[in-house]
């Protein structure tokens, strides 16, 4: 198998850094991403779980 390309698929495609691009900049470019994604499902369960509480909330019986 000389020749071949021992990352296969993954590594073939020259990944988002553009030809020529180096592994670190590829992968600081993949940890740029994670992290937006990361902050991103945060905002978003932050939100989610202000609104079920206050539909919780809503739910409640008066106390009386």
């Amino acid at each position: 198998m000389a020749g071949t390309n021992p990352m296969g698929a993954v590594g073939g495609a020259g990944g988002g850094a553009g030809a020529g691009g180096s592994p670190e900049a590829s992968i600081a470019q993949m940890e740029a991403a994670f992290n937006r994604a990361i902050e991103t499902s945060a905002k978003v369960t932050t939100i989610t779980t202000e609104k079920k509480a206050q539909l919780d909330a809503a739910k409640q019986r008066p106390q009386g």
